[in-house]
Order: structure tokens, then C-alpha cells, then sequence
């Protein structure tokens, strides 16, 4: 289950430039992805054309940019942001694609993933969350890795920036920010759903590790 914050609401950031070239040193922002810093007591984000709003905790779970093609049209399918996902819904994410890169030896399977995980609202005192409105779960009796991610990640609302990533000739433009809760679209209600061919999937769930 992907963990999350306790009120569901977006902070003030706290991030530092310090924190930011660190995650530039580890690797995970190339040297053409632009970053600016909010301004100082900023809650609700401002973006500029072409900017993106990304949290230190999310790139510690394993996001990085340039955005991997899986989560670019991960996102577009189920029409998120990053704000509408806690840390471990981004490890969820992450995890499937190691999973089909490194074990699997295929690019990441969106038939598979249709079989192994789904999306679901979270509700924070009997409302959608403005803040991580959306979690990532693995269903019922999939056949995935077991394990256990920390319940709660404690202050990454406050941890946010802003990015700039040069644009792909073949990418659709990332949509502008949105404060608020996410729109449920159709693919958040569809449990799964077959996505190419069924034996191919059927193929990949035989070979997926068990533990």
C-alpha cells in the first residue's frame, strides 16, 4: 500500500539548493533539466510555462528526469501529477519497471501492470485528498514480489520545487498544474483491464519473482 501524509493538504516548501545538488550529484536530474526553488512561504504552486512541480521524496523512491517513458505515460493514462502521489506510490512505480528491466528482461509491460496494480482515491477525513488524492496498491492475489514499504512519509509535501525538461519531439506537453484533487477518470474504476496479448501477459506474471 503506498503510504502517504496525514492530511492530505500541500505545504509550504522547505527544499534547499543544498538538497537539490545532491540529487543532481547522485544522478538523478541530468544537467538540461532546469530547477528553481519556490519562493519562500509559497503553498500553493505558480509554475511557469513548461515547469513541472516534483518532490526530494519522490526522487529518493527512484524518480528521475529525463522522465522514464513507463511513468511519462503512466501519468497521462490515469491523469496525475506528481502531487497527487505519495513517495510510495512512486516506489510502487519504480519497482515495476526494475522488475521488468532487470528480472524480466523486457521493457515495462502495461498488460502486466493492468494486472498487478490499480489506482484508488484516498480520503482524508471523509474528503479526496488535495495532496497524494491518488494511491497505488497491488490487487488481490497478483503474483508480484512480497514486501513491505514504510507506512508514512513524514513531511514530503514540504520537500517540493520546480523543474523544467526540455521537451521530446514525440512527447505530448506535460499538462499545467492543477491545485486540487485529481479527476477519477475511467481507468481509475477498471480493475484488470487486458492490455496486448493475453498469453504474453499470462507468460510474464509465470516469470515474475515471487519473493
Amino acid at each position: 500500500m503506498a503510504g502517504s501524509d496525514s492530511n492530505g493538504k500541500l505545504e509550504a516548501s522547505s527544499a534547499k539548493e543544498k538538497e537539490v545538488a545532491e540529487l543532481r550529484a547522485a544522478g538523478y536530474m541530468t544537467a538540461e533539466i532546469r530547477h528553481r526553488l519556490p519562493d519562500p512561504g509559497q503553498i500553493i504552486p505558480t509554475t511557469n510555462p513548461g515547469e513541472r512541480v516534483v518532490f526530494i521524496h519522490h526522487f529518493l523512491r527512484g524518480l528521475g528526469f529525463p522522465l522514464h517513458q513507463f511513468v511519462r505515460g503512466w501519468m497521462f493514462f490515469y491523469g496525475l501529477d506528481f502531487h497527487d502521489l505519495a513517495p510510495n506510490a512512486i516506489l510502487n512505480i519504480m519497482a515495476f519497471i526494475i522488475v521488468c528491466e532487470a528480472f524480466l528482461r523486457v521493457r515495462p509491460h502495461f498488460g502486466l501492470w493492468l494486472k498487478t496494480f490499480n489506482v484508488k482515491p484516498k480520503v482524508v477525513g471523509g474528503e479526496h485528498a488535495d495532496c497524494s488524492g491518488a494511491m497505488v496498491s497491488k490487487l488481490t492475489n497478483a503474483i508480484w514480489p512480497k514486501g513491505t514499504f514504510i507506512d508514512t512519509v513524514k513531511l514530503w509535501q514540504q520537500g517540493w520545487f520546480y523543474i523544467t525538461e526540455p521537451r521530446g519531439n514525440n512527447w505530448a506537453a506535460a499538462p499545467e498544474f492543477r491545485s486540487g484533487t485529481p479527476m477519477r477518470l475511467k481507468s481509475w474504476n477498471a480493475k484488470g483491464l487486458d492490455w496486448g496479448e493475453a498469453g504474453e501477459v499470462a507468460a510474464l506474471q509465470s516469470a515474475s519473482p515471487r519473493k
